[in-house]
């Protein structure tokens, strides 16, 4: 296998070309089975996954009459509806290439694929900027054929955006912690990572907290390398000062719009506004209270077979640091053996799926380890592993149902998955060197 990859000359643009004609052939064949209702428990006649995405069907519906309304009354009307950033995107595909296609995830697939290409790219870079283009191109092969994100990418809903988002931040911090900038190229990151992390809030606000955190960590291990080096680097510090101002400014400035009936997200640290002045409580107070506010949200989710400890609510900022322990093995570990064979709401599919793919990152997460001590020196490797971790375990803290869990942590997973590429790279290049020095003794 390593063989493979070493001698293997990769073609990104043409690798692109060969994974969106995948994508697209895959869009239609989910579409022409939910169109001619060939699994009708499973998609409805707009191609919406109705076990794995059935938010997308409110989307579909919001998106289509958001389409509508702009062919019948104009775009000043459609500026003037209330609705998430996603869901305002897919209404310009449906007013376009929909008014052929009609209004199903066949019109969607112009977005849909630039974000999964989008995404691809972007693991690719951060795999090579990190460790080199062996691990890059084996972490954008898993990524783009790992099957349950496969599928989310051909739906309408705001996960793909939202992950390239944050990747695309991330991808911005690394560059920060590997390279030196001079002002201009400084100026170009920092912009790229201003216009993700305000794109990112928009799409996906009730997950901010994992900006703020890579945020953090990026600015204690750019002063950490400039120490290590000696040397105050301009350039990259005009970097994550524009990108940490527009974490501060935007959330008070820009809603982060969500459907009719939900409130919208807010965040305890930014700088206060004439519509969002400062809060009365603390920002520790603040997050604190968020954390258990979004925890007893989940008591309102439908589908609570796969509720893990649903039943406990924090009091207290002991209840949320006695419950550490639990969110650590939540977030990594779910869904547990238990439920892999259990029937859900929606059958058993998906639960088998979810149970082959959690066994193979059980894996990975060995590998993930094996790698972090190899390459403990590097980093922009640390950033992403810290960044991740801090949000996964994060998201044991609040999220009660599995479901729902699988779909947030994709993005925290992908970055886990570029450092578990390097882990596996390397492990093939220690048995192929061992091999080749055992070669010679067996000659003489």
């Amino acid at each position: 296998m390593y063989v493979l990859i070493r001698g293997l000359r990769v073609n990104p643009p043409r690798l692109l070309i060969v994974a969106g004609a995948i994508h697209l052939a895959a869009t239609i064949t989910v579409f022409l089975v939910g169109h001619f209702q060939l699994l009708p428990q499973f998609f409805d006649p707009n191609g919406i996954g109705l076990t794995f995405a059935i938010d997308g069907a409110t989307y579909q519906r919001l998106a289509s009459q958001m389409a509508t309304h702009w062919q019948n009354y104009g775009i000043g009307p459609w500026l003037d509806i209330k609705a998430p950033l996603h869901c305002r995107l897919y209404s310009i595909a449906f007013a376009t290439v929909g008014r052929v296609l009609g209004h199903n995830i066949l019109a969607a697939e112009p977005l849909n694929l630039f974000y999964y290409l989008g995404i691809l790219t972007t693991v690719y870079l951060l795999g090579r900027q990190i460790f080199n283009e062996r691990a890059a191109f084996l972490s954008a092969a898993i990524v783009a054929l790992w099957p349950s994100f496969f599928m989310h990418t051909t739906q309408l809903i705001r996960d793909p955006l939202a992950i390239l988002c944050f990747l695309a931040l991330l991808l911005a911090l690394t560059l920060n912690l590997t390279l030196e900038f001079a002002w201009k190229p400084a100026l170009a990151v920092g912009a790229g990572g201003v216009a993700s992390v305000t794109v990112f809030w928009l799409t996906r606000g009730n997950m901010w907290n994992a900006v703020l955190v890579a945020l953090a960590l990026a600015l204690l291990m750019l002063a950490l390398r400039m120490v290590r080096e000696r040397k105050f680097m301009a350039g990259n510090a005009i970097v994550l000062l524009m990108v940490v101002i527009a974490a501060l400014f935007v959330p008070s400035r820009l809603e982060s719009t969500t459907l009719g009936g939900v409130r919208p997200p807010v965040t305890p640290l930014a700088i206060p506004s004439a519509s969002q002045p400062a809060p009365r409580e603390g920002v520790w107070a603040g997050a604190l209270n968020q954390i258990r506010h979004r925890r007893a949200g989940f008591s309102t989710y439908t589908a609570r077979e796969s509720d893990m400890h649903g039943g406990v609510y924090f009091e207290s900022t002991r209840d949320i640091v006695e419950f550490i322990p639990s969110a650590v093995v939540i977030g990594f570990m779910s869904p547990f053996p238990r439920m892999w064979f259990q029937s859900g709401t929606y059958g058993s599919a998906g639960r088998l799926l979810s149970a082959a793919e959690t066994v193979v990152m059980y894996f990975l997460y060995l590998v993930v380890g094996v790698c972090l001590w190899r390459e403990r020196r590097r980093l922009a490797m640390w950033l992403v592993f810290l960044t991740a971790t801090a949000a996964i375990v994060g998201m044991g803290l609040v999220v009660v149902n599995a479901g729902a869990l699988y779909r947030l942590r994709y993005v925290f997973w992908i970055m886990l998955i570029v450092i578990a590429a390097q882990g596996l790279v390397g492990q093939l290049e220690l048995r192929v060197s061992r091999k080749g020095a055992k070669a010679p003794r067996e000659t003489q």
